[in-house]
């Protein structure tokens, strides 16, 4: 195989669902996306041999016309599906590191079944992780690739980013490189509270609310997040003035996630008070607005937004155009 190539099959394989990108002429000409179709969702159990199987027949059926029309278009997959529960394990490439240090840690798939995917190429890029001198670790698998690919894409070489998600996380890039990451489980979080036994309830008889009744109650959540910072306690009060409150907010799920998105950003601005502006990484809808309201709320201005998708073509883009394909074959 070539040290490049013009078309690529992009993927971002996650732990919940599959995304793939048919790039060609530095460009999205086609899209795929199955949802609930992720590495934890679908794949995470047998042993090794059967996962592979597995990943490889899911892989090419789904994108049997693209791989019979390009037979030798290479694939570069990204996020959990190089996990331990993923297909293959690629480890970590260590922080500080940029588009170089990741295009080195990207392994090649080393055995492929028999069937569509033979003489393709397939490579996986290794997550990203940070050891701090307080002891604390942090990895991330995919926000590396889009943080990287958005600040590259926008012309930044120097940029905090706030990248939403089950695990969201703030990264700091400067001279082109990421040098820290922070992890919020802010989405898994809302997901475990709004399903669990003492909030379900509360929504299951929620009555739908318009937008406008949506923002306002995520507002409120916001102010209490701002004047109490004090996670654990501030948590309650969603059920608490449901049952006693005699003006309580008219949407509950959009008060809790404004509790759990205001203290995300209350200790961010902790952390790094000196961050004015950030670069939001999140898809158009409620979520990026919300980000949005809780930034100018905690005195962060949204210097620019930018969707996933193209995040994570424009890193994978520029990860594929450093990628030495004997090296990440022999490494595989």
């Amino acid at each position: 195989m070539e040290k490049s190539a013009k078309s690529w099959i992009f993927v971002d394989w996650g732990s919940t669902n599959f995304r793939a990108f048919l790039w060609r002429d530095g460009r999205v000409a086609e899209r795929r996306e199955v949802r609930a179709h992720g590495t934890l969702t679908r794949w995470s159990e047998g042993n090794q041999a059967v996962r592979t199987a597995a990943f490889a027949t899911f892989l090419a059926a789904t994108l049997r016309d693209w791989l019979q029309a390009w037979p030798d278009c290479p694939l570069l997959l990204c996020g959990a599906v190089g996990s331990r529960e993923g297909w293959v394990q690629t480890g970590y490439v260590e922080a500080p590191a940029g588009f170089a240090e990741v295009a080195a840690g990207v392994r090649a798939v080393a055995s492929l079944p028999p069937g569509m995917l033979m003489g393709h190429g397939v490579f996986i890029v290794a997550g990203l992780a940070q050891a701090t001198p307080d002891g604390r670790h942090d990895v991330m698998r995919s926000e590396e690739v889009k943080a990287l690919g958005a600040a590259a894409h926008l012309g930044r070489s120097d940029a905090v980013l706030c990248v939403p998600g089950t695990h969201g996380k703030w990264i700091r890039i400067a001279g082109g490189r990421i040098v820290a990451l922070q992890t919020v489980l802010t989405g898994e979080l809302f997901g475990a509270l709004a399903t669990g036994h003492t909030f379900a309830p509360l929504f299951a008889t929620a009555t739908a609310s318009d937008a406008a009744a949506r923002a306002a109650s995520f507002d409120r959540g916001l102010e209490l997040a701002r004047q109490g910072a004090d996670l654990l306690r501030d948590l309650w009060q969603v059920r608490a003035v449901a049952l006693h409150a005699a003006d309580p907010p008219a949407d509950l799920r959009a008060y809790l996630s404004g509790i759990l998105i205001g203290h995300e950003m209350h200790d961010r601005r902790c952390v790094w008070p000196e961050a004015r502006t950030i670069l939001l990484v999140c898809d158009a809808g409620e979520r990026r607005e919300f980000y949005q309201r809780a930034a100018a709320a905690f005195g962060l201005g949204v210097a620019e937004t930018i969707d996933s998708e193209t995040a994570v073509c424009a890193g994978l883009a520029r990860v594929a155009a450093q990628l030495d394909f004997a090296a990440a074959a022999q490494a595989g």
